[in-house]
């Protein structure tokens, strides 16, 4: 079976191969369970602990890359034991590099949101960015949070600030905010921006 499974052959075509060889086939729930296994093996881990991904924020927060096209992190933090809320382990970070950075110094309306298309370990993925005039979108960078409170697009939008001043670029000043109607995320902008339209 570990032979076949190097060949990159599909569980029916192994099942095939056993069975042209005289050897007892085991059922496809079985083999497929079996594959499971040699492949987590094989393959790195498919999830990361909080230990881990504070270790790789802080690894990568270090310094500003000299590269405009190498990601960084703007702002992480990982909070253990979180009494404010249900007590259970949170983490926020927001990654960008210095060319969408600069693109966000020159912006006035924000885009915020959060999509499920695109995940992170099963976390939203929580975007920012601007749009052109062609309607193409621009983005300023990504944060990765275990929630989507107020607290969660609130940092989101304190990273964006402290990114700009990482790179000693003018805090953006929007005057516009497009998001949904969550109210997470306009109460957020409301407080780190202050009343403004959207």
């Amino acid at each position: 079976i570990q032979e076949s499974f190097e060949l990159k052959l599909k569980p029916k075509a192994i099942i095939e191969v056993l069975h042209e060889c005289g050897i007892t086939t085991p059922s496809i729930h079985q083999l497929n369970n079996f594959l499971r296994t040699i492949k987590s093996k094989k393959l790195d881990p498919t999830s990361i602990s909080l230990g881990e991904i504070e270790k790789w924020c802080l690894k990568s927060s270090q310094s500003i890359p000299e590269s405009d096209d190498a990601p960084f992190f703007a702002l992480y933090q990982i909070i253990y034991d979180d009494d404010g809320d249900i007590n259970e382990n949170k983490f926020r970070f927001f990654i960008t590099i210095k060319r969408l950075l600069q693109t966000a110094s020159i912006s006035k309306k924000i885009h915020a949101d959060a999509t499920y298309k695109l995940v992170w370990q099963g976390f939203p993925v929580l975007i920012i960015g601007a749009t052109d005039l062609d309607r193409h979108l621009h983005l300023f960078g990504m944060a990765i949070c275990s929630n989507e409170t107020t607290q969660d697009f609130r940092f989101r939008f304190r990273s964006l600030q402290k990114g700009m001043k990482k790179l000693n670029l003018e805090e953006i000043d929007p005057d516009f905010l497009i998001a949904d109607d969550a109210d997470a995320i306009r109460n957020a902008f409301q407080d780190v921006f202050g009343e403004k339209k959207w």
